[in-house]
């Protein structure tokens, strides 16, 4: 056999080879690929016998879950329609506010009627006066018929009443002008300058505070980015650019009624009480601070209403409501024994004072006042200055104690332990003495409220559109009590809960 056909013998059998394993590897991949897809479809099937019974028992669930979803919804819904409703009683007209917070009830508003203006359920409300003055609670429950659920709901209205020791549209607060017992509010912006320039009382405004003095500008550049580490806690002493929870309306005064009111009360005891130009007068002394008119509503307050400007200097003191639809000018100060009364501060006064307090008035701290330290280790004095109110009495007028403003307090003579203006009992010394006061109730100025020298008023302070607040070296406390009939009286919602519903 020859080279030539050795080779090309060995070529055929290569060849064939080569066919051979290509068809082998060819026939391996076809069963391979066959085997996967066989896996796959068994590995479907095992995953939706297993999966088929758990969807199912998922559909029946969420159709359980919708209807329970459906049913609460209703019982919850049922109660808001109650709460609704009894909004719309209290604002339906004055008188059912009154006899709600005066204890009384009104006809199905009292837990004895169902309603079921509502298909599938029907609600009860009830209506009862609040814990605070001016507050009012209402409880809405409402009860779905085809699951028997109840829901209930509980809010607490209040009638808006004034909020505020001052509260003007534009204020200035500069001397030796101080307010104790309530918050400062005003409409545009602050400024308070001198010795009035104080970490206390808090302080609210829709637009800028500034300050000289002591104390820094709290805030002039609306980002709220300065106020320190006590931003979001009891440590806060000022709240600018209308940040929650933010600066109210100030309520007018019902003029026209009051007006009417003054010269009744003019001409039934004989005073001179209704002017109808400026008016100016000095020495007023006058502690008589109500009227009877004897037409069954009980004594009322005097009221001395002006239809321009008033001004009142030498030494005064008189009280009730003092409206004028111009300037208010107060001038020196106040009388001796006359106005040396004897009162018990708001309850909550004590939150002015969380920044600082009266007897450390002044005080400041190292570095920049956002890093300032307020608190007291509990609650304890001493401690650092400044500081905030501690278990320590007589760090403001009237305090008792921690968190505590039970204290009677004499604005001449300071602490009145017996709140009986006689000054020889046991516990009748201590606290911040002051002066007499010049007036004692609610003030009013249609354009301009100012007050110098020596001037004290107990009560609260409010002006007009457009005027201001200019209080050169007044003090002011804040009476929470004060009833004005108001022309715009708001009845808000204060809080709102979901309560335990008792079934009917």
């Amino acid at each position: 056999m020859d080279t030539r056909f050795k080779k090309t013998l060995n070529k055929f059998f290569m060849i064939n080879i080569a066919k051979s394993l290509n068809h082998s590897i060819t026939k391996s991949l076809f069963l391979r690929r066959g085997q996967m897809a066989l896996m796959m479809v068994l590995t479907t099937l095992m995953f939706l016998l297993i999966m088929v019974p758990v969807i199912e028992k998922f559909v029946q669930n969420e159709g359980k879950w919708s209807m329970k979803s459906r049913k609460t919804g209703l019982a919850f819904n049922l109660a808001e329609a109650g709460v609704d409703r009894a909004y719309w009683k209290l604002i339906e007209n004055s008188d059912n506010w009154d006899t709600i917070e005066g204890g009384g009830s009104i006809e199905g508003y009292a837990n004895d009627k169902e309603y079921d203006d509502i298909e599938g359920g029907t609600y009860k409300i009830n209506m009862s006066t609040g814990d605070g003055p001016k507050e009012i609670i209402i409880i809405g429950t409402g009860k779905d018929f085809s699951s028997k659920e109840y829901r209930a709901i509980k809010v607490v209205y209040s009638k808006a009443a004034i909020q505020a020791a001052i509260q003007a549209p534009i204020i200035e607060v500069e001397g030796n002008a101080n307010i104790y017992w309530g918050p400062i509010m005003s409409l545009s912006t602050l400024d308070i300058s001198g010795g009035a320039n104080e970490l206390f009382p808090r302080k609210y405004a829709r637009a800028a505070i500034t300050a000289d003095g002591t104390y820094p500008d709290r805030d002039i550049v609306n980002d709220s980015t300065n106020k320190g580490p006590y931003a979001n806690d009891v440590y806060t002493e000022w709240w600018s650019f209308n940040e929650p929870p933010g600066v109210p309306d100030i309520l007018t005064p019902d003029t026209s009624y009051y007006a009417q009111l003054s010269q009744d009360q003019e001409a039934f005891t004989g005073e001179d009480l209704y002017h109808t130009d400026d008016w100016s007068i000095n020495n007023l002394q006058d502690n008589v601070c109500t009227v009877d008119l004897g037409l069954g509503n009980g004594p009322e307050p005097k009221v001395r209403f002006i239809t321009d400007d008033a001004t009142f200097g030498g030494s005064k003191y008189f009280c009730g409501i003092l409206i004028a639809l111009g300037k208010i000018t107060f001038n020196s100060g106040g009388k001796h024994p006359l106005g040396s009364i004897s009162v018990v501060p708001p309850l909550e006064a004590w939150k002015e004072y969380q920044v600082n307090v009266v007897e450390h008035k002044g005080d400041s701290d190292s570095g920049a006042m956002s890093t300032w330290d307020f608190s007291c280790p509990g609650n304890t004095h001493p401690c650092s200055e400044p500081h905030g109110d501690t278990d320590k009495v007589d760090e403001y007028p009237g305090d008792s104690g921690y968190h505590t403003a039970a204290g009677c307090y004499n604005f001449r003579y300071g602490r009145d332990a017996n709140c009986d203006g006689v000054f020889n009992d046991t516990g009748d010394t201590g606290g911040p003495v002051g002066r007499a006061l010049s007036f004692k109730g609610y003030i009013y100025s249609g354009t301009e409220f100012t007050a110098g020298g020596t001037t004290k008023i107990h009560g609260a302070v409010a002006v007009g559109p457009g005027g201001d607040f200019d209080g050169g070296g007044c003090d002011i406390y804040y009476d929470d009590m004060l009833d004005i009939k108001m022309v715009n009286d708001n009845i808000t919602r204060t809080s709102w809960y979901e309560v335990t519903p008792v079934e009917f």
